[in-house]
Parts: C-alpha cells; sequence; structure tokens
C-alpha cells in the first residue's frame, strides 16, 4: 500500500473535493481518482461514492472505518520521521513551559555547559498543555511539565520532580495588598488576568472558582509572565500563579490561600513511552534527573 494514497484519501474526506485535494498536493486530478481507486482494489469495497444530482461526494461506511485509522497511520508516519531526524540529527529539544523554564532551568543548562551539551540542546517553549501535545506528536524529545495532578498517558512517562502551592498576586495598591494569606471566595467580585488555555493553571484556578461558586471576570489573557506581572501592577486585575513564579518586584504582592485541600504546582519530567533516545538524549534525561531530584 502506498501511504500517499492514505495520505490523499485523508484528504479527501476532509474537503471532499477532488480539484481541492489535487491542488493542495501539487498533483493532477487523476492522480487523486487513481489513488482512490487503488486503495477500493485493495479493500475490496468502495470508500467514496459520487453523488453526480447534488453535485455531492459521499464517505461511505468502509471509508468512514478506513479514515480513522488513516489519520493514526499517517500520524504515527509523521511521528517515526520526526523521531529518526532527531535521532540522525543527534539533537535534543526540550519542551519548557515559561515559568517552569525562569525557576528550574538555569540550574540544569549550568550542568549541561559544564559537560559540554548545551549547545545541541534546542529548547520549545509554550504552556504544559500545549507542550503535552508537542511531545506526543514528536515536536520535543523530552519536557519539563506542569500539571494539577500526577501524569498518567499511555504515551508518556513522568518522574515528578516538585510540588508547590498556587498564589494570588495583586497590585500593591490594591486593597487586598496589606493582607498576607486570603480564603479565594474573597477573590468573588475582582478581575482576573490570567494565562491563555494552554496553561495547566486554568485547570486549578476553574477548580477554586467552581469550588466556591463564583464565575469569575477574566479581562485578560496572555502567555507571558511579565506581561500578567505588568498588568497586575497596573491594577488591571488580580492574577493566580504558581509558588515558583520569580518575581522580585514592589509593586506586586503575593498572598498566599487559606484554603483546605489547595490543587498543587506538579512539576514532572516527561519522556515520550515510544521514542527511543539517543546517547546524547539519555544523558540530558540524566542531567535532569540528577538536578532537579535535589528539589
Amino acid at each position: 500500500m502506498n501511504t500517499k494514497d492514505l495520505a490523499y484519501f485523508n484528504q479527501l474526506i476532509q474537503v471532499k473535493n477532488f480539484s481541492k485535494v489535487a491542488q493542495e498536493f501539487g498533483v493532477t486530478q487523476p492522480t487523486i481518482t487513481m489513488a482512490i481507486k487503488r486503495l477500493e482494489a485493495e479493500f475490496q469495497t468502495k470508500l467514496v461514492l459520487r453523488d453526480r444530482i447534488h453535485n455531492e461526494l459521499v464517505v461511505t461506511p468502509s471509508g468512514e472505518q478506513l479514515a480513522i485509522h488513516a489519520q493514526n497511520i499517517l500520524r504515527e508516519l509523521a511521528l517515526t520521521q520526526q523521531e529518526i531526524t532527531h535521532l540522525t540529527q543527534d539533537r535534543t529539544v526540550l519542551g519548557l513551559p515559561p515559568i517552569i523554564e525562569n525557576y528550574y532551568f538555569p540550574r540544569v543548562a549550568a550542568h549541561l555547559q559544564a559537560q559540554g551539551m548545551l549547545a545541541n540542546l534546542q529548547t520549545l517553549e509554550g504552556g504544559s498543555v500545549w507542550l503535552r501535545n508537542a511531545l506526543r506528536d514528536g515536536r520535543a524529545d523530552l519536557a519539563l511539565l506542569g500539571s494539577t495532578a500526577p501524569l498518567s498517558y499511555k504515551t508518556l512517562v513522568a518522574e515528578e520532580f516538585d510540588r508547590q502551592p498556587f498564589n494570588v498576586f495583586v497590585a500593591a495598591t490594591h486593597p487586598l495588598a496589606k493582607r498576607k494569606r486570603i480564603y479565594f471566595s474573597e477573590l468573588k467580585g475582582e478581575k482576573f488576568v490570567l494565562f491563555n488555555s494552554s496553561f495547566v493553571h486554568n485547570t486549578a484556578f476553574n477548580t477554586l472558582t467552581r469550588r466556591n461558586h463564583f464565575r469569575p471576570e477574566v479581562v485578560f489573557r496572555a502567555n507571558d509572565t511579565h506581561v500578567i506581572m505588568n498588568l497586575v501592577a497596573a491594577n488591571v486585575g488580580v492574577t493566580f500563579l504558581t509558588d515558583i513564579v520569580d518575581q522580585h518586584r514592589q509593586d506586586v504582592v503575593r498572598l498566599e490561600l487559606l484554603d483546605d485541600e489547595q490543587p498543587e504546582f506538579i512539576s514532572s519530567i516527561v519522556t515520550r513511552t515510544s521514542h527511543v533516545l539517543t546517547p546524547t538524549q539519555k544523558q540530558v534525561l540524566a542531567v535532569l534527573r540528577a538536578t532537579l531530584g535535589d528539589d
């Protein structure tokens, strides 16, 4: 079976137009038609039907079944290509959320540099939710991820190395700034500046808002801690971040939460179960374990 035929078929059932598929792949329309015929001969069934009266393309039940497997096959092929590329280039791509990168990575980088390994390391930044998917599809080889519960996935292996509480941050001029500790329920009616949806902070935040029975007013979302802190300092809103946020500024005040059974920010070293690590990647993993395991 030609995997290119599967790629043509997969796109065809998405757009349901032979001409568009041909244009997207830069081939002729008969090329797409022949690919579908080869697949139908392979599986001895009709995969698509042309309804010329309504000018529509109808996917048969057999086509729908193949579509599910085709997507999985193409995804696995793409992952294989990514992994082999990284293996042949002996490159390590490490996924790092910004807060984890600022707090933990400097120590890791120092050890990697001492062993002459830092130059061959490439980092991929993003929220932990987004990076989890990047690790699954091969864009990253290793990752340091945050979560609010221990990570448990068939395709990923997680090694927890730290847990920290979440805090509330307010402007120094905010009425709550005179306090050191508050209950989350006291934030009802406040405006919030938060991370975007690719960060696990939202999971912890939503847990507490549901528990305290209020719908928060989120006035702005960002993917940069400094932007959020600047907005908090300007009293645009308050924010909810993990305790490891590195902030040494006089215009923002950190408040601890008094709530029972608070969610925690769990940091883990995460790898992909299907990935064969290169010797260099194994060394990077060893440095991560040795450095972060001391926390």
